[in-house]
C-alpha cells in the first residue's frame, strides 16, 4: 500500500509529455499499477494502424475504469481527450498519479524523434511534433488540477524534477531552462512550499 494512497483507492498511473521527451525511458525506471496500456504496443503487437491502435487503448482504459482496476498509460496529453478520461477517473474514485516529461523546447524533441526513426523505432511528422508540443503544455494546468500527485521533469539534458503537486501542496525547482516564472507559468501556479 502506498503512503500516499494510504486508503488504496483505485489507482491510474499516466505517463505524459510531448513526443521525444523521453517518457517511455522515463516509465522503464518508474513505479506502474496494474495493466500497461500503450498504443505503441499494442500496434506492435497486432499489427493494426496507429488510428486502431489509439482506438484499442482507449477502449481497454475505459474498461478499466469501468471496472475500478489499477491501470497505467502513456499519452502524449496533446487533446482533452485523455484528460478528460482522467477527470473522469477522479470522478470515480481514483486516485491519480502522473509523471510528465517535457524538454525546454520542440527542436530537442524533434531532433530526437529523428534520431529514434533512424535507428528503426516509430516516426512522428515534425508539425504534428512542434503542434502537439504546444497543446501539451498548454494542457498542464488542467493536468495540476486533476492530479493527487504530479512530477513534472525537464528531461532536455537528464531527467530533473521541476515541479510536484503533493495533494495540495505545491513544490518547484529551478534549472537552466525553467525558472520560477516559466515554471507558474506553465502550472498555473505562483505559491510554493520551498
Amino acid at each position: 500500500m502506498s503512503e500516499n494512497n494510504a486508503v488504496k483507492l483505485p489507482e491510474v498511473i499516466v505517463f505524459a509529455g510531448p513526443n521525444g521527451s523521453g517518457k517511455t525511458t522515463i516509465t522503464g525506471m518508474a513505479k506502474t499499477v496494474g495493466e500497461y496500456i500503450n498504443a505503441d504496443d499494442i500496434k506492435r503487437t497486432t499489427l493494426c494502424t496507429d488510428i486502431e491502435a489509439a482506438q484499442k487503448a482507449e477502449e481497454l482504459r475505459e474498461k478499466m475504469i469501468s471496472e475500478k482496476r489499477d491501470f497505467t498509460f502513456e499519452t502524449v496529453l496533446s487533446t482533452d481527450r485523455n484528460l478528460l478520461l482522467l477527470k473522469k477517473a477522479k470522478e470515480q474514485g481514483y486516485f491519480v498519479r502522473c509523471i510528465y516529461v517535457l524538454t525546454a523546447n520542440a527542436d530537442i524533441n524533434v531532433a530526437r524523434v529523428s534520431a529514434r526513426q533512424a535507428i528503426g523505432g516509430h516516426g512522428v511528422p515534425e508539425d504534428k511534433i512542434r503542434s502537439r508540443y504546444s497543446k501539451a503544455l498548454a494542457l498542464i494546468p488542467q493536468l495540476v488540477e486533476v492530479c493527487d500527485i504530479l512530477h513534472v521533469y525537464d528531461n532536455t539534458k537528464e531527467p530533473f524534477r521541476i515541479f510536484k503537486k503533493r495533494k495540495d501542496v505545491y513544490f518547484h525547482w529551478v534549472n537552466k531552462y525553467w525558472d520560477f516564472e516559466k515554471i507558474s507559468d506553465l502550472t498555473g501556479i505562483n505559491e510554493y512550499e520551498n
